[in-house]
C-alpha cells in the first residue's frame, strides 16, 4: 500500500515539475473557444472605401508638419500612450496599473539596454517615407475619461510620390485596445503598388533578471484557421508568413502580451527575429496597383497590455487562447475565475490563494476521507497480508490469487487508498497552472516579507515551512507496510522543499496552506478512528 502511495506522490510532483517543459517542447496546435470566421484570404489589400476620420479630416485645419520630431500624448486612467510623428509610430506605451521595480509603469514599447531601434507599433504601406516622414496631426493631446470614453488622433502626409497617407488610432477609456485604421490614396498621376503592413516589436517589455526563465519571451502564438500556431523565434533564420483565415497574432510572455487583430478579411501574419532583441510580428496584405484618385483601406485592432482574462475573453476570436492554461483548463479557469472574486471582497491575493485552498480541500474531503477508511480498512488486514506473503513468498501466482480472495472477502479494492490521491492530480495541475499563469498574482504584495506573490520567497520562508508541514501531515498519517517505506516518506517532503525554493510564492502558498489543512483533517480522522476503536472493543 504504502508503495502505492509513494507512486502517487512522486507521479503528481513530476508531472508539476515537467509539465511546461514538455508543453514548450511538444505541445501541438490547440483549438482554442470559436473565433469569428472570416472569408478566405485574398492576394490583394482590401477594395476601396472610406475613411473613418473623412469628415473630421475635411473640417479640421491640421497643424502643419513640423521637419523636427514632436510626441502627441494619449491618456487614459490605464495607459500613458507617446505617439511620434514621424512615421506616425507609437513609441511608448505604458500601462499604469502594473508597476515595475523601479515603482514605474511597465513599458511595453522596446528593451531597454540593447542596442538598434525600437519600432513600437508601426502601420504602413511598404514606402519609405510612409515609414518615416513627417505627419501632421490632430489633437496635440488625446486625455479620456468617463465623461469622454473614447477619442482618435488623425494623422496626415502626403509624400513626395503622391501619395497622400492618412491613419488614425482611437483608444478607449479603461481598456487596453487600439483600433488602428491606414489609407492610401493616388494623388499623383501615374498608377502606383501600395500595401499594408501593421508592425510590433522587438518584443515586449524588458524583463527583470529576477525574473530571468519565468517570464521570458515566449515562442510567438498565432490562430490561423482556428488551430493557434507557434514559432520559436530564437530559432527562425528568416521571416515566417502563415496564410489563411488569421484571427490573430501575438507576442507575449507569462503576463503580458501585444497582440495584432485584422478586421478585414485578406490578412496574412508574418513573423521574423531581429537580431536577439525579440521577434517582430505583423499582419500584412499583399500589394495591388492604384489608380490616380483611387484609395484602399486597412483596418486592425490591436491589444497591448496584461494577460487578464476577462479582457481576452471579451476581445473574442480565440484571444484568451494566449493563456495556456494546459490540459485541464476546464478546471483551472474556474480557480482563476473564483480567485479574482474571492479577491474583490478580501482585497488581498495571498488571502485569497487561503480561501480558495481550504474550498478546495473541502470539496476533496469525501476522496481523503475514502482514502483514509480504505487505509485504515488495510491496516487492519495487514497482519494476514504478511502471513500470506511469507507462505507462499516462492509462489508468486498463488500468493496474488489468495491475497485477492482475502480482499474480495472483506470487500476492499488494493487501490482504494490510492486512486482517490490520483484522482486529485488534475486539480493539483490545474490550480498549479491557475496561479503561475496569473497576471493578478504579478507584483501582488501579501504579508511582510512576501511583496510580490509571483515571485519566489526571498528569505525561503514559505518553502521551509510547507516541508515541515509536510513532514508532519506525513507523520500522523496511519502507515501501511514495511517501516524502512515511512521513513521514505519522510525524507521525501526535504527533497521537493529544495525543489520548491525557486517557485513563485503564490504557488508555495497554496501547498503549505493545504498541508496544514491536511494535518487538522488527518488529526480528526484520527480522533474518529480512536472512538471507533474504543466503541468496537466495547461492544
Amino acid at each position: 500500500m504504502e508503495k502505492r502511495t509513494l507512486l502517487a506522490i512522486v507521479l503528481m510532483i513530476l508531472v508539476l515539475m515537467g509539465y511546461q517543459y514538455y508543453l514548450e517542447r511538444t505541445r501541438p496546435p490547440r483549438s482554442p473557444e470559436p473565433a469569428k470566421q472570416t472569408p478566405p484570404p485574398s492576394s490583394s489589400v482590401p477594395a476601396a472605401r472610406s475613411f473613418a476620420g473623412e469628415d473630421t479630416l475635411s473640417r479640421l485645419s491640421l497643424p502643419p508638419a513640423s521637419s523636427r520630431e514632436r510626441e502627441i500624448v494619449v491618456e487614459t486612467d490605464l495607459l500613458t500612450v507617446v505617439v511620434s510623428n514621424q512615421g506616425a509610430k507609437i513609441k511608448s506605451w505604458q500601462l499604469k496599473k502594473y508597476l515595475g521595480p523601479d515603482g514605474k509603469p511597465v513599458e511595453m514599447v522596446g528593451i531597454k539596454g540593447q542596442s538598434g531601434p525600437s519600432f513600437g507599433l508601426l502601420s504602413w504601406s511598404r514606402n519609405r517615407e510612409a515609414c518615416s516622414g513627417v505627419y501632421q496631426f490632430t489633437p496635440e493631446r488625446l486625455v479620456l475619461s468617463p465623461s469622454q470614453p473614447q477619442g482618435r488622433l488623425l494623422m496626415r502626409q502626403l509624400t513626395s510620390g503622391g501619395l497622400e497617407l492618412r491613419k488614425s488610432f482611437t483608444f478607449y477609456h479603461n481598456d487596453y485596445r487600439i483600433d488602428i485604421e491606414t489609407e492610401v490614396r493616388n494623388r499623383g498621376r501615374q498608377e502606383q503598388s501600395i500595401g499594408f503592413d501593421l508592425l510590433w516589436g522587438p518584443g515586449i517589455r524588458e524583463h527583470e533578471g529576477n525574473e530571468k526563465g519565468k517570464t521570458g519571451l515566449k515562442p510567438v502564438l498565432t490562430l490561423v484557421n482556428g488551430q493557434q500556431v507557434q514559432d520559436k523565434w530564437e530559432k527562425l533564420e528568416g521571416a515566417v508568413e502563415h496564410e489563411g483565415t488569421v484571427s490573430w497574432t501575438a507576442v507575449h510572455d507569462t503576463y503580458f502580451c501585444a497582440a495584432l487583430l485584422p478586421l478585414q478579411e485578406g490578412a496574412f501574419a508574418r513573423v521574423e527575429r531581429f537580431r536577439e532583441m525579440g521577434p517582430l510580428v505583423s499582419l500584412a496584405y499583399g500589394e495591388r496597383k492604384l489608380r490616380p484618385g483611387e484609395s484602399a483601406v486597412a483596418s486592425y485592432r490591436g491589444y497591448i497590455g496584461p494577460k487578464e482574462i476577462d479582457r481576452l475573453t471579451r476581445l473574442g476570436s480565440g484571444m484568451r487562447g494566449i493563456i495556456d492554461l494546459g490540459w485541464f483548463d476546464f478546471l483551472a479557469r474556474p480557480a482563476l475565475y473564483f480567485l479574482k472574486f474571492i479577491y474583490r471582497y478580501l482585497r488581498n491575493y495571498g488571502l485569497a490563494i487561503i480561501v480558495l485552498t481550504l474550498l478546495v480541500r473541502i470539496v476533496l474531503f469525501p476522496l481523503t476521507f475514502k482514502s483514509f477508511k480504505s487505509m485504515q480498512e488495510m491496516q487492519k488486514l495487514q497482519p494476514r497480508i504478511n502471513a500470506l506473503r511469507e507462505r507462499y513468498k516462492d509462489d508468486a501466482k498463488r500468493m496474488n490469487q489468495e491475497l485477492m480472495e482475502l480482499y474480495r472477502k472483506h470487500n476492499l479494492n488494493p487501490l482504494g487508498g490510492c486512486l482517490p490521491m490520483l484522482l486529485q492530480i488534475p486539480i493539483f495541475i490545474a490550480l498549479y497552472n491557475a496561479l503561475i499563469n496569473s497576471v493578478e498574482l504579478w507584483r501582488a504584495p501579501f504579508v511582510w516579507w512576501i511583496k510580490d506573490l509571483s515571485a519566489k520567497d526571498p528569505y525561503y520562508v514559505l518553502p521551509i515551512l510547507m516541508g515541515a508541514s509536510w513532514v508532519i501531515q506525513q507523520a500522523i498519517t496511519p502507515s501501511v507496510g514495511d517501516p524502512r517505506q515511512a521513513k521514505m516518506m519522510l525524507v521525501m517532503p526535504v527533497i521537493f522543499t529544495f525543489m520548491f525554493l525557486n517557485f513563485p510564492s503564490g504557488l508555495v502558498l497554496y501547498f503549505l496552506v493545504s498541508n496544514l489543512l491536511g494535518i487538522a483533517q488527518q488529526y480528526l480522522m484520527n480522533r474518529q478512528l480512536k472512538v471507533s476503536s474504543r466503541a468496537g472493543g466495547e461492544g
